[in-house]
């Protein structure tokens, strides 16, 4: 133990290498470490949800509506953006199942010497449960856009009301017959 401990203090780069491998070790703890609880910061809202499956149609238009008028209010000369946007229908919910299906198949010679062939097969399912055991859905289907209405107060001499079509259009791929673009004086 001693040879070692002198072998460390006489070895200055094998003194360097231990020092920065207890360093590494110690950043990687740290960044390892969830700081968000100690801070107190939170994830997006909608984030949350849509990871615990809970997203409803309004949260997931409104979470769109927010996205464009961030967005759409970054084009120069824009003072203010509204988004409203209109679905056809509601997501579905579905259960995540486990299904296991085996096959069988039996040779059976009769009395008479015929013989027939017969083919079972047998399908279960069974709904995978979560941690809290509360069932684990996952978002089938996102509604459909069947509308969107941009109103927008716009200080400039181009032709906004086209930018802003393309811009909905592209981001959404939507018909540009459903996206009504209003441009406002208040």
């Amino acid at each position: 133990m001693n040879n070692l401990l002198n072998m460390f203090k006489e070895n200055k780069n094998l003194k360097y290498a231990v020092n920065i491998f207890i360093l590494l070790v110690i950043i990687s703890l740290i960044l390892k470490f969830d700081t968000s609880v100690i801070t107190g910061t939170e994830t997006d809202n909608i984030t949350d949800k849509m990871d615990k499956k809970e997203m409803t149609t309004d949260d997931y238009v409104f979470s769109l509506e927010e996205r464009l008028e961030k967005i759409l209010g970054k084009i120069e000369n824009m003072q203010s953006v509204d988004v409203m946007i209109y679905t056809k229908k509601t997501p579905e919910m579905k259960p995540v199942y486990d299904e296991n299906i085996s096959n069988e198949t039996n040779m059976e010679t009769g009395t008479d010497g015929t013989k027939r062939e017969v083919k079972r097969e047998t399908k279960q399912t069974q709904a995978i449960l979560g941690g809290n055991n509360q069932v684990v859905e996952r978002l089938y289907e996102y509604p459909e856009i069947s509308g969107v209405l941009v109103v927008a107060k716009y200080n400039g001499d181009k032709d906004i009301y086209t930018t802003l079509m393309n811009c909905v259009k592209t981001l959404l791929d939507i018909n540009i017959n459903d996206i009504e673009v209003i441009l406002s004086n208040k």
